[in-house]
């Protein structure tokens, strides 16, 4: 497995350091399966501490839809053949469908009673039981619809990171045509199973793990590390190690992600992010070349102007600029994975 990375200086004159001649450096890095290519760029900011929402969170509250009894008297019902009692609960999860669907099968995950939830907040068994609320509802309409197997739970945290209600909440989408992510990774997750007779996510994190750069903590069903080449400012992947799709995901494994991902949010916190976009994908392969397995990536407003962390490059380039190096995300965030589990991983 290659990691490739290509370093390029820009030389200039800094108006910043007397006119010294300056060389700086930008590093390409090339994922190791699809080939798409990342760069790591100097850009010497520290992000401010994060807004207070508290009186956006105020002023939202009195006419969410998600808050109780909104959520309950405001929100769409499915049909009778889908889900008799209309909508789906665990704990505190309502699901309902998305009144602007993604595709012919699109719902909505409210994982708390909370209007407003900090990262560091979130309140591990709330985030457990949205998810297999999620994966209920997945499971059902896969078993009803079997074509509809590219199935996704997502989610847009916050205003930074494209969500539209503050109130926490995530997005279930299963059908039979593949997002492009589910589309290219499918094939190529197949094209390496036939070329080397094993799954490339499980070499992954065998190759992660000898390397001790990105690979951050396993247990007896998720893997977590860094993405070598990330796909935004900074990238953490869950690898759930059975390969199984979602709808067949064990509890415990479940439970395993949940609680690693609330460790990722306060790590998160703790560095000045206060928002994120979530994406755990489950898509058919045969032997399960395809395992489910998540992307979390962190968004910001980029100082001093509140520039978006998105631009042309990522826009229409399809590539990625990263100030944080992943060896350095790894290293923060594996304190905080050996409080919550241990000194195991």
């Amino acid at each position: 497995m290659e990691f490739l990375s290509f370093i390029r200086n820009a030389v200039f004159y800094d108006p910043f350091n007397n006119f010294q001649r300056t060389e700086r450096p930008t590093e390409i890095r090339v994922d190791p399966l699809s080939g798409r290519s990342s760069r790591i760029i100097y850009f010497p900011v520290t992000l401010p501490a994060p807004p207070d929402q508290s009186q956006l969170a105020e002023v939202t509250k009195q006419f969410c839809p998600f808050c109780r009894p909104a959520v309950f008297e405001r929100t769409p019902r499915f049909p009778e053949d889908i889900v008799p009692e209309g909508r789906l609960t665990r704990g505190t999860t309502v699901v309902f469908p998305n009144a602007f669907p993604y595709d012919a099968h699109s719902a909505v995950a409210v994982i708390t009673e909370g209007h407003y939830v900090k990262m560091e907040d979130f309140d591990v068994s709330e985030l457990e039981d949205g998810i297999l609320a999620g994966r209920e509802y997945l499971g059902r309409i896969n078993a009803r619809f079997p074509e509809c197997a590219y199935l996704s739970i997502n989610m847009n945290y916050m205003p930074t990171a494209g969500g539209s209600i503050l109130h926490p909440h995530i997005q279930l989408v299963a059908g039979d045509i593949p997002t492009n992510y589910q589309r290219e990774h499918v094939r190529l997750c197949t094209e390496y199973k036939k070329a080397h007779g094993s799954a490339y996510f499980t070499d992954l994190i065998e190759e992660e793990r000898e390397r001790r750069e990105r690979f951050i903590f396993e247990d007896d069903g998720v893997a977590w590390l860094c993405s070598f080449a990330p796909l935004g400012i900074t990238e953490f992947m869950a690898v759930f190690r059975d390969g199984a799709p979602i709808t067949e995901a064990n509890e415990s494994v479940v439970a395993d992600f949940a609680r690693g991902l609330a460790v990722v949010l306060r790590y998160l916190a703790s560095i000045n992010f206060a928002s994120f976009n979530l994406s755990l994908y489950s898509a058919p392969t045969d032997g399960r070349a395809f395992p489910t397995h998540a992307r979390i990536v962190p968004r910001t407003l980029l100082p001093p102007v509140g520039a978006s962390d998105v631009n042309y490059f990522e826009m229409l380039h399809h590539e990625v600029l990263t100030i944080l190096r992943p060896e350095e995300s790894a290293r923060g965030a594996l304190p905080f994975f050996r409080e919550a589990f241990g000194p195991k991983g």
